[in-house]
């Protein structure tokens, strides 16, 4: 955080030095021979360890607003997150994390979704969590909503990662439905509490709902899902299994059936998605 490093940085540091306290002694002459960081870089990480404290005052309010922090160095951090290109540095939490055990299929696709689609999203969370299912999502408008709102229906486990910090919770009117699933499963966050949302943690944020994720489900898809579109390409990319609702309020079938996307036509079929998690 006081070095304003990411996960890439993060890993050119380490795989150089080691150690996160060895990182900490170096010098800027030595921080600029790596790839990718230059001077006004180098200068940054080198004074890290000059403001320390204000670390320290990050966890002290973390721990009173009951939030929790672990990085990637930690044996509770999740261990699913480490298979992506770029795996966050630290995950913010209140709830609790996945576990190490535990089924999870994430359910995902547009905000300006159809009330037959919300239905369906509804239905299929709640569905899966009958079965032991926990269901990921972003917390959104739409499909994300309604997939978070069924499993709770049902009185699963529901984990929501955010474009934002806990302190901004996007959308704002989702605050309610953000406690709620607190209380029985997790709100998820690589960012600082106070982070606003932004169309890059809009687009971020999708690799770890399907880093945490064994199965993806893609509801109703509009014409503009450019959002939804990026997850199945992640997806892809880590070979997971990837479904789709299809309708004929579905758009852009054939893109996502070139990431492998298996059609379901009903909620029904989400014994499919069951069978292939245990």
């Amino acid at each position: 955080m006081t070095g304003h490093v990411g996960p890439r940085t993060f890993d050119i540091l380490m795989a150089a030095f080691h150690q996160v306290d060895d990182i900490l002694l170096q010098e800027e002459h030595d921080l600029q021979e790596l790839p990718g960081i230059g001077p006004q870089r180098s200068h940054i990480i080198a004074e890290a360890y000059t403001q320390l404290d204000k670390a320290q005052d990050v966890i002290d309010t973390l721990g009173a607003s009951d939030t929790r922090l672990v990085i990637r160095l930690d044996e509770a951090y999740q261990q699913s997150l480490q298979e992506l290109n770029d795996p966050p540095v630290m995950v913010f939490y209140k709830g609790k994390l996945p576990g190490v055990d535990e089924k999870r299929a994430a359910v995902i696709g547009s905000q300006d979704v159809s009330v037959e689609g919300i239905a369906d999203a509804v239905e299929l969370g709640r569905h899966l969590a009958g079965d032991g299912i926990a269901v990921v999502s972003g917390l959104a408008r739409g499909i994300d909503t309604a997939g978070h709102v069924g499993a709770l229906k049902e009185k699963g486990t529901t984990y929501a990662v955010l474009p934002s910090g806990f302190n901004r919770i996007h959308p704002a009117e989702n605050q309610p439905l953000a406690e709620e699933i607190a209380k029985t499963g997790g709100l998820i966050s690589e960012y600082l509490p106070d982070t606003p949302v932004s169309s890059g943690r809009l687009m971020s944020r999708n690799r770890l709902i399907v880093g945490l994720a064994q199965a993806v489900v893609i509801g109703e898809v509009s014409a503009d899902s450019v959002g939804t579109l990026d997850a199945a390409l992640c997806c892809h990319q880590l070979g997971k299994l990837l479904f789709v609702m299809v309708t004929d309020r579905t758009h852009h079938y054939e893109k996502l059936a070139e990431y492998g996307a298996i059609p379901i036509t009903s909620v029904d079929d989400y014994k499919m998605i069951v069978d292939t998690l245990v």
